[in-house]
């Protein structure tokens, strides 16, 4: 009958479809090995999940040596497209701070908590008051005052006195003793006072500063704010030139790929694998469907 030509193509087609279709599904299944009897069963668990670890050490080292290798991060990392990304980024931030009418501390606080802002406020005054009290003392500040103060009033008194004053033998024989007595009450002056008032004012500083609008640091300001875009890209440049190579280092990336392949999921990753794949996968099957059918008609035409 004419119709027993058709058998072989069907189930040569229903061959191939179906040995794909297992052959698809003992990538991933079963999940864990099984056993009979004691014995482990052939062909479990899948190839996937039983190469698992080999797979990830696999990936691992070509992810590592070929795709995030030094020379292609800093390729994409550098070009002109990742520069232009920047820099719009720099334009949106500086877009984003000319509307902000919170004051430094108050924007401040959306990166950094108010307990760290005010303590390194205090560290930041108790620094800079020291510093400036040490150099108050190194330069013996006290007795430079004194010099200037002791000189214009003489000047001045002399003035008052027709000039008779203004002989530099008698200017020099009055103003040491004065000099002297007037350098020593201010070191005392200096010495209990100083960190008090020099503190004052570093906090009075400090405090305007962060009250002060964050609009208002950039106000009126292009050329300075075109400049730090400028510093920023070139410094951003800088350090994938020059420390790129030494982060990779500290970076393990073929260790980071396969200890994350790893501890995937079997399941996960084959319900990741059938969503990328899924088309092709599907073509596979049917592609074997096709194959079996023509091997059906063969057997038909040669046999």
């Amino acid at each position: 009958m004419w119709y027993t030509y058709l058998i072989p193509p069907i189930v040569g087609a229903i061959i191939g479809y179906f040995t794909n279709q297992l052959a698809i599904t003992m990538l991933f299944r079963p999940h864990k090995p099984k056993y009979l009897f004691g014995h482990r069963l052939p062909f479990t668990p899948g190839i996937i999940p039983k190469e698992k670890s080999r797979i990830a050490t696999a990936i691992g080292e070509t992810v590592s040596n070929h795709l995030m290798d030094k020379e292609t991060l800093a390729k994409n990392l550098l070009s002109d497209e990742m520069i232009a990304k920047v820099e719009a980024g720099i334009d949106s931030f500086v877009e984003g701070l000319k509307g902000t009418q919170d004051n430094l501390r108050t924007y401040a606080t959306q990166y950094i908590p108010g307990e760290d802002i005010d303590i390194a406020v205090r560290k930041l005054t108790n620094e800079f008051s020291n510093r400036i009290g040490e150099k108050i003392e190194e330069n013996n500040l006290s007795q430079g005052i004194s010099h200037k103060v002791v000189e214009y009033a003489l000047q001045q008194t002399g003035k008052g006195f027709l000039g008779l004053l203004q002989t530099d033998k008698l200017v020099g024989m009055l103003s040491e003793p004065i000099e002297k007595a007037l350098s020593k009450h201010l070191d005392n002056i200096l010495k209990e006072n100083a960190g008090e008032i020099v503190t004052k004012l570093v906090d009075h500083e400090i405090t305007t500063y962060l009250d002060k609008p964050v609009c208002q640091f950039i106000e009126n300001k292009e050329n300075l704010v075109e400049r730090g875009k400028q510093i920023v890209v070139s410094t951003y440049k800088t350090i994938i030139e020059e420390q790129l190579p030494n982060m990779l280092e500290s970076i393990d990336i073929q260790k980071i790929v396969e200890t994350r392949i790893n501890d995937m999921n079997v399941a996960d990753t084959e319900k990741i694998t059938y969503t990328v794949l899924n088309r092709e996968l599907k073509a596979i099957v049917w592609l074997g469907a096709l194959l079996g059918g023509i091997i059906g008609t063969f057997n038909i035409i040669f046999l």
